[in-house]
């Protein structure tokens, strides 16, 4: 009833709908590819060599990396158990790209503070982010976690709400942010384009 109900209103295109069709597909592959809990979906990459970083872990578990966007969308969760989708692709690529750290521990992160937590789903997504599943971002294609925030939170709104130590700054100065300007605001772990490149190194040959 509540899907004709949505139907009736919204056309097919919607993102809504979309979502729907996405959870439906999901559940599916759960069904009839139970190893996907556990093992990637392609088990050509259970052979990546994940990192077993547990301090740089720690620090995207309590938004501590100093990436703003994906620091803020990992408070958020924290303090509330909800992250917008945008957000959840920003945090799960960062782990898997740019930490190197095996989909697994965010996944099951995500299992133990999501308040709309659906194995299927969460399962699929962080497989989707980390390049293991069945309808994966390509492992070439990494997301940029600058160019996100610039993108889906020019203002830096959402950042500022999540991470009030950076409130005094610019919209400019957080899209840059290196560190230091005497803000108690940790500079960033890593620097992302040496991590994509490994990152990519890690799936090639596979």
């Amino acid at each position: 009833e509540a899907y004709w109900a949505i139907r009736r209103k919204l056309d097919l295109e919607n993102p809504l709908i979309r979502q729907l069709y996405w959870r439906d597909f999901l559940t599916q592959i759960a069904f009839h590819f139970p190893h996907v809990f556990g093992n990637s979906f392609k088990e050509k990459y259970n052979k990546v060599a994940w990192k077993q970083d547990t301090q740089a872990f720690e620090f995207w578990r309590e938004g501590r990396t100093g990436f703003p966007m994906v620091d803020a969308g990992m408070r958020q969760l924290n303090q509330t158990g909800f992250m917008h989708n945008r957000a959840r692709m920003v945090v799960a690529s960062f782990l898997t790209k740019d930490v190197h750290i095996d989909w697994r521990w965010g996944e099951r992160y995500f299992a133990q503070r999501l308040v709309d937590y659906d194995p299927c789903v969460n399962n699929g997504n962080w497989q989707w982010a980390a390049s293991t599943g069945c309808d994966a971002q390509p492992y070439f294609r990494i997301f940029n976690p600058w160019r996100q925030q610039e993108r889906f939170d020019p203002d830096c709104k959402f950042i500022k709400k999540w991470i009030p130590e950076l409130s005094s700054l610019s919209p400019h100065q957080i899209h840059r942010w290196g560190g230091e300007l005497g803000v108690d605001y940790p500079a960033p772990i890593l620097d992302h384009k040496r991590a994509a490149l490994k990152a990519k190194m890690l799936f090639d040959g596979l």
